[in-house]
């Protein structure tokens, strides 16, 4: 699967994405936390782990061709984690094979869920909805600028590494293994100066528009209607649900 990183972001077109900005980041992240919670080695939370996931990549319909990628992607990185179970056994042979699968199995399970929800969630916030969020919801605005530029600088350096390689290509300069081992050692001193270049013009840029530098200015956005509070109603509702069922599942 290839996919651009900004064509990731509000490439979504579920019922989602008419929602205020800030109440589908609310909404996510307690679809986020409802997997993260939920008793992973019962039959009851596997099945609400699977009907969160499959309800919130319904409410959000991101691209198919990115649903099924981020999928695959999860599976290949979570469920060889299942091959620990011998290990675990072996620590522990009187525990017999569900206690030495039950740990490798609910960091699996939590781990792919919680990717699915959080790619899902990315597609329903274009990179101007995710600032509306982060300055409407009650997160400190230091940290909001900080992730914004994160998410903004990641797409300018996989920008950047795209046309180096293209250039690399059309000069037939990774032919042969020696010549990619070449590459690769030299790729530092190529990427870092034209990354640098590339904030200086940004930077000089900002300061002749008349950037005052405020950590994250705030923006105008308009009241919350009536399906953005039943919205955000539900999720709180279906996250106590699934606290309820854990807390039941302890006793």
């Amino acid at each position: 699967m290839r996919v651009e990183w900004h064509t990731v972001w509000g490439s979504a077109r579920g019922p989602l994405r008419r929602l205020a900005p800030p109440i589908r980041l609310v909404c996510g992240a307690c679809a986020f936390t409802a997997c993260l919670l939920a008793p992973a080695t019962s039959g009851e939370g596997v099945a609400a782990v699977a009907a969160v996931v499959l309800l919130w990549w319904l409410l959000c319909r991101p691209p198919l061709r990115l649903a099924w990628g981020a999928a695959l992607l999860g599976l290949a990185l979570f469920l060889p984690y299942l091959a620990l179970a011998p290990l675990i056994r072996a620590e522990a042979p009187g525990g017999g094979w569900s206690g030495a699968f039950a740990a490798p199995w609910a960091v699996a399970l939590r781990g792919w869920s919680t990717m699915q929800v959080g790619i899902a969630s990315v597609t329903t916030l274009s990179l101007v909805d995710l600032r509306q969020a982060l300055a409407r919801l009650p997160v400190p605005r230091v940290a909001a600028a900080v992730l914004l530029q994160i998410i903004h600088q990641t797409s300018t350096l996989m920008a950047e590494t795209r046309r180096i390689g293209a250039a690399l290509a059309v000069r037939a300069a990774a032919a042969g293994t020696r010549s990619r081992l070449r590459v690769v050692s030299s790729l530092p001193r190529v990427w870092l100066p034209r990354v640098a270049a590339r904030a200086e013009r940004v930077a000089s840029a900002m300061e002749l528009r008349g950037f005052r530098g405020d950590a994250l200015p705030p923006t105008t956005a308009p009241a919350l209607r009536a399906p953005d509070l039943l919205a955000t109603g539900l999720a709180v509702a279906g996250l106590a649900a699934v606290i309820a069922l854990r807390l039941l599942g302890a006793e």
